[in-house]
């Protein structure tokens, strides 16, 4: 994805309430500080931050549970910076790995992983839970922290809440594969897969 389509992607999207703590740092002015990371996806972050860095600066994230990013500043207004990574496939994948985990259970187990054909796909998630209860079952096409694209049979209608693990999410479009849905938060009440 080109720099500017990112950029225009990320000023569409609504924030989720998934946020994750994190420290930025700027190598060039030596300047770090903590952040709220809004949306993290393999390809990029929304963070909400004081440090005043142009478009092109480049920077490193931590994020709490998912480890350490190189990218560069592509969006930028008052507090918010828009940061795409540059990032081989085999960190992608273990990213997309990573928040598949976090968004279903809450949490992430980070631990080192080798490179290998395992790591290349991004694992399927089993099925979601529909208002009235009914299982239906799909696969992740990509995920951020803000919503994903599921590959599915079942289509939902748009604005319908369903739900994945500890997590809630409506449907905001269907898709030639399925749906794209935006998570809303955790849903305590989910019921179980």
């Amino acid at each position: 994805m080109s720099r500017q389509g990112y950029a225009t992607e990320k000023r569409k999207q609504k924030r989720t309430s998934l946020e994750l703590k994190g420290k930025l740092f700027v190598p060039q002015r030596g300047v770090e500080e903590d952040c709220r990371i809004l949306d993290l996806s393999p390809e990029g972050a929304g963070v909400r931050s004081s440090i005043s860095a142009p478009i092109g600066t480049r920077l490193v994230l931590y994020a709490e549970g998912f480890g350490r990013f190189e990218g560069t500043v592509v969006v930028r207004d008052r507090t918010h910076l828009g940061v795409q990574f540059q990032s081989g496939s085999a960190k992608r994948a273990r990213t997309a790995e990573q928040l598949l985990e976090y968004v279903v259970s809450g949490t992430t187990t980070r631990t080192p992983q080798r490179a290998t054909a395992r790591t290349k796909e991004i694992p399927p998630m089993q099925n979601f839970v529909l208002a009235d209860g009914r299982h239906a079952s799909c696969k992740v096409i990509d995920i951020a922290l803000g919503g994903a694209s599921l590959e599915t049979e079942t289509r939902p209608e748009i604005g319908e809440v369903v739900n994945f693990g500890s997590a809630a999410a409506h449907v905001v479009r269907h898709t030639e594969a399925g749906i794209a849905v935006q998570f809303l938060g955790r849903n305590v009440g989910a019921a179980p897969h």
